[in-house]
């Protein structure tokens, strides 16, 4: 199920990282912004960076799971994106489960 809605949810996904590391001022501060899947997607690094976020995110914000396969940082500042970026996926990816 995480697999098709992340392919439905694709752009709302895209923008609670982006949400999320704009929240966390430490994110760019220290250039981590890589780590969450954010810059040139033809870095194959950044690519695997985003699909792993991505995923935590569905687990987290619309199939209500455990995540253990990030980081506690990166999970820590997926936990906390901003609600806005949290209600724009789970309407996104509402039909999927």
């Amino acid at each position: 199920a995480s697999v098709a809605a992340a392919a439905t949810a694709a752009e709302p996904l895209g923008a609670l990282l982006q949400a999320a590391a704009d929240a966390a001022p430490w994110v760019a501060k220290f250039g981590a912004t890589q780590t969450f899947g954010l810059g040139e997607l033809s870095d194959p690094y950044v690519r695997l960076c985003r699909a792993e976020c991505m995923l935590a995110a569905l687990v987290l914000h619309v199939e209500g799971g455990r995540v253990d396969f990030v980081d506690e940082e990166r999970l820590e500042v997926l936990r906390d994106a901003p609600s806005e970026a949290v209600a724009a996926l789970r309407k996104a990816a509402g039909g999927v489960r």
